[in-house]
């Protein structure tokens, strides 16, 4: 039974995959990700396929003039879903409907196009038996200012006779304003809307694109959702790991996550490693493969192994060896090391004869290290988890004692 909402956003087709990637793996994302709308039409195809209507929430591709071969992939694709059931695609900021050359001013889009810079009615039917209406809007610069707030038409306008099951959608790439701070909004190249007013005016679900994590909210009776890409081209950006299917179920909405690994075909696996002063790249290497599991591939998914370091090191080429010692162990990841502080090793003596609290701790922790006949690596690593909680630092030479 057709009985579900297939809800895309951000897949930004078309865009450079994280340069760091080993080649084996960097082929495999291209791949996962250019097929994607492909491996999908073939599901959806399928008579025991739960979707019933598919709407795509903007920044389809990364540019508003993609290459021609993936322009070509896409069309065929979205063609093999059209023909089984309604798609519905609107324009994002990054494949943005302004432009001349815009992707979606070649003739013959398939399924439904929204073009309108202003909210309408751009689809009605029936999902179910039950009828469904979807309003959305493209961003269109020069016709609506950048951080343009959306006026929405309400149940009443739309759905003259209001029956209770019906459903009405709200389709856009914008910012909910409700949940993000002010800088968030204003001067982007997309709408921003309100979603206790969209609620107060009768609306069921609001299908959102623009954000890259997987968001939802609920007021009154209307669900808010940013389905996320899921699969993204780095690290920073690695989409959910999943699709989501909006049910209608005992008068409700209701978000279903789908990972199915033959529709994916690729995903992220990210680690957030907290570093230990004292740890060496072997060590923290080893913690990392233990995490990482046996193999690249699982259920048909091969994974992108990324890790983010946070925490502080004393050794200065300390992700270049982890680096190494990955890719011998055939474990190659993507490392990010942002949240990781440079440490330089103290001068013991000169802090133990401060006046101060850092002086006295370091005196406490001479007499425990001889008196306990501890093992150097413990003692060291005690040494700067005392100093980093006192708040002394010194990086590139600088003390802040």
């Amino acid at each position: 039974m057709r009985n579900s909402i297939l809800h895309l956003a951000d897949l930004h087709l078309g865009a450079a995959p994280q340069p760091e990637i080993d080649e084996r793996y960097r082929s495999h994302l291209l791949a996962a990700r250019h097929d994607l709308l492909d491996r999908l039409a073939t599901w959806i195809a399928r008579p025991d396929c739960p979707v019933g209507l598919v709407l795509i929430a903007g920044d389809l591709f990364d540019e508003y003039a993609p290459a021609a071969d993936l322009v070509a992939s896409v069309r065929t694709a979205l063609g093999k879903i059209a023909q089984v059931v309604p798609v519905i695609t609107v324009p994002g900021n990054h494949d943005e409907f302004s432009y001349a050359q815009c992707v979606y001013r070649q003739p013959g889009w398939p399924g439904f196009l929204v073009n309108t810079p202003h909210p309408e009615v751009v689809w009605r039917g029936d999902l179910v038996g039950r009828q469904c209406a979807v309003v959305s809007a493209a961003y269109q610069a020069g016709k609506v200012p950048p951080g343009h707030k959306l006026t929405l038409p309400s149940r009443k306008d739309i759905l003259p006779t209001n029956p209770d099951d019906a459903l009405l959608i709200g389709l856009f790439h914008a910012t909910v304003a409700d949940y993000f701070p002010p800088h968030v909004i204003e001067s982007e190249r997309c709408f921003w809307i309100s979603h206790r007013e969209a609620a107060e005016l009768g609306y069921d679900y609001l299908a959102l694109g623009h954000i890259h994590s997987r968001r939802e909210w609920l007021a009154r009776r209307c669900v808010a959702h940013y389905p996320g890409p899921p699969v993204g081209p780095r690290l920073s950006d690695p989409g959910s790991g999943c699709f989501s299917l909006v049910r209608w179920d005992h008068g409700q909405l209701r978000i279903e996550s789908l990972s199915e690994a033959g529709l994916l075909g690729c995903a992220w696996k990210i680690l957030e490693i907290h570093v230990r002063p004292d740890e060496t790249a072997e060590q923290l290497g080893e913690r990392i493969v233990r995490q990482c599991g046996d193999g690249p591939s699982e259920n048909s998914v091969t994974w992108i192994h990324g890790v983010r370091l946070t925490g502080h090191t004393l050794c200065p080429d300390l992700v270049e060896q982890l680096k190494k010692f990955l890719c011998e162990k055939a474990l190659p990841c993507v490392v990010t090391a942002e949240g990781l502080e440079q440490l330089v090793s103290p001068d013991i003596e000169a802090l133990a004869a401060e006046e101060s609290l850092v002086g006295y701790f370091v005196r406490q922790w001479q007499e425990w290290k001889q008196k306990g006949n501890v093992a150097a690596q413990e003692s060291t690593a005690v040494l700067h988890e005392g100093l980093l909680a006192l708040g002394w630092r010194r990086t590139e030479g600088r003390s802040n004692s």
